[in-house]
Parts: C-alpha cells; structure tokens; sequence
C-alpha cells in the first residue's frame, strides 16, 4: 500500500513538471519555410482540421499540423491572435506580450 502511494505521488509530481509550457529550444531553426509558406500551410491544415466533424486519422493530423505550423511561426515571431479575442477576429500578426502564443504539450493532446 505506502509502494502504491510513493508511485502514485511521483506520478503526479512529474507530471506537475511536465505541465504545459512554451518551447523554449528551437525546434524549427533549419526549416526552409517562408514565413508565408507557414502561413499558407497552416491556414490549408485549418481548412481540414476546423471545418470538419469526422474523427478520420487525417482529420487528426491536419490538427496537429497546425500545433506544429504555429510553433514555428512563433519561433519567427509571429502569433496568431490576442489572448482577449474571438477566435472569429483572430489573425497573424508580429508577437506582442497580450498574444496567443502554441505550446509542445499539445503536440500529444488528441
């Protein structure tokens, strides 16, 4: 019983490290993209991903490559959008203290 406590509480402590935060190591610092490029991919995997209700495998990738378009964009300096806004009024735009900024954790979030 106290070896299923220990365990149980060193679970919940590494997760607690592992909590969401942004990436603070390039993880695109050799892409070859335009930041137009990005753009364009991002806005071509949302067109998949956010106007579609099927639970399709590319329905989930396309999903999950806008986290990654977005995390590099950010290490570019652009975000998408202010913590204040609609998602409707959200837009690229040069990173400000106020922006959306993507984190790795929802990399593996499904």
């Amino acid at each position: 019983m106290r070896r299923t406590t220990v365990v149980s509480l060193t679970i919940i402590a590494a997760l607690g490290i592992c909590s969401p935060v942004l990436a603070e190591e390039k993880l695109f610092d050799g892409a070859g993209e335009s930041d137009e490029q990005l753009r364009a991919l991002y806005d071509e995997a949302g067109d998949i991903c956010l106007r579609n209700p099927s639970r399709d495998v590319q329905v989930a990738v396309a999903c999950k490559a806008m986290t990654i378009y977005g995390l590099a964009l950010n290490e570019r300096g652009w975000c998408y959008g202010l913590t204040h806004e609609a998602n409707a009024e959200k837009d690229w735009h040069r990173c400000e203290a106020d922006s959306d900024r993507f984190s790795v954790d929802h990399l593996t979030i499904f």
